[in-house]
């Protein structure tokens, strides 16, 4: 009963209340209009009125939490850095202009959500060096931001990843992320061995597999949504979350400007 209890209190702000829209996360912030995974990009989905945002994590040679998806630089620095993020220190990473911005650090970006009382899904990559190192150094980073599970939310396409985090930061929610091709995983029969919850991709949300997730009280965020009428199809499924590119254009189109509950 008391694992339970602990179960329910982690999850329970990121369960849609009932009879609201779902909250949205800006997909590595509103990276439509501004470099992804910014200090930028987040606040354009701020202003764009989303209730948070997600983004990637990994670390870097000094093993310092970044916020970065690929192991390199040179796609979001139009190729002046090529090389692998983990063998650059924090006076490199300092240097690199991703259009103007810099490459944040994950404390840094908490303390940017708790100020402004935002929600953010924490992924941690898969393809690191260090994993332990990873998971150790996020969930510490995450303790000292004094932020609660009502702001974060653990995911990663790597199973083993959610089920550490359950020993390393037991007090905040995790999902286990699907993609599109994740075949017979696609259902995550077995999620609950390792999550609370489940981050499927659009195309695996079906009323069917809803039903699924939810008949265990899965808190369920999809993504990458960008068309309004999938939006709005996927809201009246049932989802939990939307992350999108474009968080402005989707609460449009769900007619919801305003934050959520």
């Amino acid at each position: 009963m008391l694992g339970s209890a602990r179960r329910a209190s982690r999850i329970a702000a990121w369960l849609r209340p009932s009879g609201a829209r779902p909250f949205i996360l800006g997909h590595r912030g509103a990276r439509h209009a501004a470099p992804e995974n910014t200090l930028r990009a987040f606040e354009l989905a701020r202003t764009e009125g989303a209730d948070g945002v997600e983004l990637d994590v990994r670390l870097d040679r000094d093993e310092r939490v970044i916020v970065l998806h690929d192991r390199t630089l040179e796609r979001v620095s139009g190729g002046s850095e090529t090389r692998d993020v983990e063998l650059l220190g924090a006076g490199e990473l300092a240097r690199v202009s991703l259009d103007g911005e810099r490459v944040p650090l994950l404390a840094d970006v908490l303390a940017w959500a708790r100020e402004r009382q935002l929600r953010v899904n924490v992924e941690l990559k898969g393809d690191v060096s260090r994993p332990l190192v990873l998971l150790r150094n996020v969930s510490r980073v995450v303790k000292a931001s004094g932020v609660g599970p009502e702001t974060v939310l653990y995911s990663s396409f790597h199973p083993a990843f959610v089920g550490a985090l359950a020993a390393l930061s037991s007090g905040f929610p995790r999902a286990w992320l699907l993609d599109a091709d994740a075949g017979a995983l696609g259902r995550a029969p077995a999620f609950r061995a390792v999550a609370d919850g489940v981050n499927p991709h659009q195309k695996l949300v079906t009323s069917a597999a809803l039903w699924r997730w939810k008949r265990f009280g899965a808190p369920v965020a999809t993504w990458t949504v960008n068309d309004e009428h999938a939006a709005r199809h996927l809201a009246e499924l049932g989802v939990d979350t939307i992350i999108s590119d474009e968080p402005g254009a989707i609460l449009k189109a769900l007619d919801g400007g305003a934050a959520g509950a």
